[in-house]
Order: structure tokens, then sequence, then C-alpha cells
């Protein structure tokens, strides 16, 4: 299921409910997913055998199956669902929290269309986040990692201490939770809460402490000590989910405040800030491995000319443009920041001298054929542009030496690339 587009399977038998749940997925931005939709029993049977659905909303009472057949359905193709209804009675009721969904709504509740795109933007993340378990107890580490596998999650195992430390340094997958018991063989999970806390912070890594001791105080010490949260065992499903999801979001709620507060306004590229606290990790990784690096530096050709004579809102069409070019051609992977008026930086690792040359060509030539369309005015402009390729130094030195063949590209007659290198 991973890699693939996400569905989201609306099923209720009422045509203006469906539209209403319909327009608040598709206005929340977060929620990426194709939206499809049945209005019975047999429809749904129809629908689940040609797609495989990463959530579904149901409605308990349908035409064709009064009783919430539809739920056990879907559940047993492990899909998440959500039940959204109009009422039942209690025992109607009391039958279906039994049954293995991940909440109840009720139609009448004025915040329920809230509530189930909150829900289902925590399912559909899911999906993509990694959670490290940490116990030195096969047996129980299996019995965690199926609780966390009921919540779609990817879960990564360690048996000790410095394995969970090694997994977090050499993953390539971002894990923003780690569950560690208390008993450890090479420390114990206050002492490996103390140690992960050195290198992350809250913000950037959850830790969910777990212990069945009957110490009144190991939860508050677990708490001093760094950790986000303590579950004392035996815990009910129940409370583990809530624990792991609260934790969940709280992390995606630090990460989307310090992406807002690192992109620019105008092109929705990364800042110079953030240029800077990416890049070194990056530098980091590709000295590890003896790698070469490539940073370039961009800049509109007679940008204050357009400005001049168009206006100041055609030359933020023009900047914003920079922006959409570059995304097409650069690899996801790749570090793109707007530094300040017509200024872009990119830094590229894990690619060959021929290979970024030809990409900074293109790119180039890109420019060179767009034309612009804006309030009845034609443009076109074209970048120059400077590259450094070599051996990783200082991001300082890196970008001095793109510049200095950005400036010979201006110097030297504008729209093309120069590259400078250091072996």
């Amino acid at each position: 299921m991973k890699n693939t587009r996400k569905k989201i399977l609306i099923v209720d038998d009422s045509k203006v409910v469906r539209s209403m749940v319909k327009k608040a997925l598709d206005e929340c931005q977060e929620i990426d997913a194709d939206l499809i939709f049945t209005e019975s029993y047999a429809q749904t049977q129809e629908i689940v055998q040609k797609h495989r659905f990463h959530i579904a909303i149901l409605d308990v009472t349908l035409p064709d199956a009064q009783n919430g057949e539809v739920i056990d359905l879907l559940t047993e193709q492990d899909v998440p669902v959500v039940v959204l209804t109009g009422g039942i009675s209690n025992a109607s009721k009391n039958i279906i929290l039994k049954k293995n969904i991940m909440e109840y709504i009720t139609k009448s509740n004025p915040q329920s269309l809230d509530y189930i795109v909150t829900i289902a933007k925590r399912i559909l993340k899911n999906y993509d986040a990694h959670v490290l378990i940490i116990d030195a107890s096969k047996s129980l580490r299996l019995l965690t990692k199926l609780s966390l596998e009921k919540l779609n999650l990817c879960v990564l195992e360690a048996k000790s201490a410095k394995e969970a430390i090694e997994i977090l340094r050499t993953s390539e997958q971002y894990i923003p939770l780690v569950i560690t018991d208390y008993s450890l063989p090479d420390m114990d999970g206050m002492e490996l809460t103390m140690e992960l806390r050195q290198i992350y912070s809250k913000d950037k890594l959850s830790i969910i402490a777990l212990s069945g001791s009957n110490d009144p105080i190991i939860a508050s010490k677990f708490l001093r000590h760094g950790a986000n949260d303590f579950i004392k065992k035996p815990y009910t499903h129940e409370e583990f989910s809530l624990r792991i999801n609260v934790n969940l979001e709280l992390i995606d709620l630090f990460r989307q405040s310090k992406e807002t507060a690192s992109k620019d306004f105008l092109t929705g590229l990364y800042n110079r800030r953030f240029f800077f606290e990416s890049g070194i990790p990056i530098l980091e990784k590709t000295k590890r491995k003896s790698l070469s690096i490539a940073v370039a530096t961009i800049d509109i050709d007679f940008f204050k000319k357009i400005n001049d004579t168009y206006g100041h809102d055609i030359g933020d069409v023009a900047i914003k443009e920079v922006a959409n070019i570059l995304k097409k051609h650069l690899r996801s992977s790749d570090l793109i920041a707007r530094f300040g008026g017509e200024e872009f930086c990119i830094l590229l690792d894990d690619i060959s001298e021929e290979k970024a040359l030809n990409k900074f060509e293109d790119i180039r030539a890109a420019f060179e054929s767009n034309i612009l369309s804006v309030s009845g005015a034609t443009i076109s402009y074209t970048v120059s542009i400077g590259l450094y390729y070599g051996n990783a130094c200082s991001l300082e030195d890196m970008l001095t030496l793109a510049d200095k063949a950005l400036y010979e590209a201006k110097e030297t007659g504008r729209n093309k690339v120069i590259i400078h290198k250091k072996s």
C-alpha cells in the first residue's frame, strides 16, 4: 500500500451527506486522495473488489443492509473504518462499538465534518509514518508491533538501546516516534531517553516510555528525563492508540509550524535559513561517503527591467515562475531555496558532474523558451547560472564559488551556465 495514491471510500445513501463529506475533504489541502462514493451495500461489495482503500467513512444503515453489515465488509479487508451515522439505538451502538472501528461520529454533531477531516488526515499520514519499537523481548515487540500495524504505521524494531540509536542514525526514513520499554539489556529506557535527548529535541522525536513497574514515580522520572509520554503496562488498545496518535499529531504540528517559518511566502520554496540548516546534514552525509556535490546559484537576467516595464506584480509572477520551472526539472531530494529578490540556490548530492551540467543547461533552456502571458502582457526572460561541483566543503565556500561562476556568466553575456570545479 506504500507509494500508491491513497483512496477514501464514502458510503452513505444520502446524496446530501455524500456531498458534504466530499466538500469537507476536498477543502483540506493536506488530504491528497481519490474519493470514491457508494450508496448501497451491493455497490460497496462491487467496488471493494476493484480497489484497495486506505480509509472508509460509512453509514451503518443502508437500504439493503440495515444492521451494519457494511462495517464487517470493510474491516474484513483491513480497511480503517470511521462510522458516520444519524443515530441508532443504544443496543445497536454497543454492538457497533465492539467492532474493529477507528471512530464513531454522529451526523447531528455540528463538528462532525471537521472531526472526519481530522481523523482522515491522521489515518492517511500513518501509512507513511515510521515508528521504532525498542524492547528486549521478541514476543512483546510483536504484540506492540501488531497494535501499531492496526494503526497502519510502518514499524521498525530494535532489541537494545545501541541498536535503536544506530537505526535512528542511519535510517533513510524519517522516524518521528520511538516507543521504548524500561528494561533493556545494555542501558535502561530512561538512560536511552536521556541519550536520545542529547541528539533529538522533543519537536523532532517523540519518545513514549512503557513499563510494568509498580513504582509510583517511574512515570514522572521518565517525563523529567525527556520522554513525551508514559504508558503503564498492561494497557488497552484504545489507550495505546490514542497516545500514539496524539504524539504523532503533536510532532506533525511542530513540523508544520517549522515548515511555515522555513518557507518563502511568495514562491513556497524554502528560505535562506532553512537552506543552511538542512544543507549541513546533506554535506556531512556526502563527506562520509566521499562523494562530490553540486551547488548552484540562479539569477534572473535584467530583472529590474521587468519591474520597471511591467510593474512589481508581474515581477512577482516572474519570480514565482522560477520556482515552477525549478520544481519541474529538479528531483524531490534536491534542496531548493529562494535567497531573496530574484536569486535562487540549489544543493544537489548524489549526482555526477555531467548530469549536473546537463540538468542546469536544460533549466537554462527552459527559461529561454518560456513565455508568460500576464494581465494582457507577454513577457519572457532568461537566467544566468553559476555552478560549483566538487568535494563537499563548507556551504559558505561552495556558495562563494558558485557566485563567482554566476558573476562570470553575467559578465560574459548572461543566459548561460558557468561551472567552477574543486577536486
